[in-house]
């Protein structure tokens, strides 16, 4: 995912280039939007991503679609007129254009797709999940544990209960 714009640097403020993504990991499908701003390009992105990941039940793995989608300037560093370096941006995190005035857009993609993931992704939303007894994984095969909620107020006595002989 990267563009060349070293013709769109040296056209006047405003100007634009579109693009249709061809499918790359993790991008299956998108468009990308280059407008020329004054200190560089806005960079307007748009696609759905697949997002490699585990279930937080059953810890099995499995891919999901998401929608990302950003606004990101890339600063220029080379006048691409006389090729003269310009002064650094003052954020080090600034996304930046190569010396090359080419935009690779794979980093904000990642960053992007992070923050689109699920915090707990499920494989199916009827996932049983494992057994915390066994680690028998339910969606598998049942198990014979008892899972029934144990109240800790009557922890003390069902402690004795299990001690006393019958």
């Amino acid at each position: 995912m990267e563009f060349n714009v070293s013709q769109l640097l040296r056209e006047p403020v405003g100007s634009t280039r579109t693009a249709i993504l061809d499918p790359e990991d993790p991008v299956h499908r998108g468009t990308v939007e280059l407008v020329r701003v004054p200190n560089g390009v806005l960079v307007r992105f748009e696609a759905d991503v697949f997002i490699d990941d585990s279930c937080s039940r059953c810890l099995a793995p499995f891919a999901y679609r998401e929608h990302v989608e950003f606004e990101e300037i890339f600063q220029q560093q080379v006048d691409p007129v006389t090729g003269v370096r310009l002064p650094a941006p003052e954020d080090p995190e600034d996304f930046r254009i190569s010396l090359e005035n080419t935009i690779d857009t794979r980093e904000a993609v990642r960053q992007y797709t992070e923050v689109a993931a699920e915090m707990q992704p499920l494989c199916r939303q009827d996932c049983p999940g494992i057994c915390p007894e066994c680690g028998q994984d339910l969606s598998m095969a049942a198990c014979a544990c008892d899972r029934t909620p144990i109240d800790t107020r009557w922890a003390a006595l069902a402690a004795l209960k299990s001690q006393s002989p019958p």
